[in-house]
């Protein structure tokens, strides 16, 4: 992806921009013709760049099973109230939501996923939301693949059906994300809609 430079993008900046559309057009190239979300023209801004790098190097890093390169992406929070570092995610032999808290709590998480041999493709990263141009992007995948869901009978994996709402806290000028929700919780239902197994094509 050719980046113009201008008065207002750094080296930095059109460096990291270069490697997200690397990583992000490897990451959906396994999706189909309609999962694909149609490319339009985009700008962002630094700090946007890099909310978008963080979240491709934190699926490049589950995708590789790195277990010390994802935990990098985790914000260390205080063991409290709703600050506590959680991850939630579908148990998809029962179509609930299961909930992983603190950092010990996601690093088992990431270490089930792992041994799973989860994978998650990309549909598009965004964000609409005008009030909130930073700190929060939205993630749709088109494609999440694992050992489970093919003894499920899904060989080629499911379609997500969540789009997930990243938040981001900054350390020290780098983003980081204390939360990480592949299904809401509490569910709206049992079973969980957002847990559904629509088969990917």
């Amino acid at each position: 992806m050719a980046v113009p430079e201008t008065r207002h993008a750094g080296s930095k900046a059109l460096v990291m921009l270069a490697a997200i559309g690397a990583a992000t057009a490897a990451g959906i190239a396994g999706a189909t013709q309609e999962q694909r979300a149609s490319p339009t023209t985009f700008s962002v801004t630094r700090v946007q760049a890099q909310e978008i790098a963080a979240v491709v190097g934190f699926i490049h890093a589950y995708n590789h099973a790195d277990l010390k390169a994802a935990l990098t992406y985790l914000a260390k929070m205080p063991r409290s109230g709703q600050s506590t570092t959680t991850a939630t995610d579908c148990d998809y032999r029962r179509r609930t939501t299961k909930v992983y808290v603190f950092r010990r709590g996601f690093k088992r998480w990431l270490k089930q996923r792992f041994a799973d041999h989860d994978r998650l493709t990309f549909g598009r990263i965004l964000d609409k939301n005008p009030a909130q141009p930073i700190g929060v992007v939205g993630v749709e995948y088109a494609r999440r693949q694992s050992d489970t869901l093919r003894k499920l009978g899904y060989p080629k994996g499911i379609v997500p059906q969540i789009a997930q709402k990243l938040p981001f806290v900054f350390k020290r000028g780098v983003p980081k994300f204390p939360v990480f929700g592949l299904a809401s919780t509490p569910p709206t239902a049992t079973p969980n809609p957002e847990c559904a197994l629509v088969a990917a094509h």
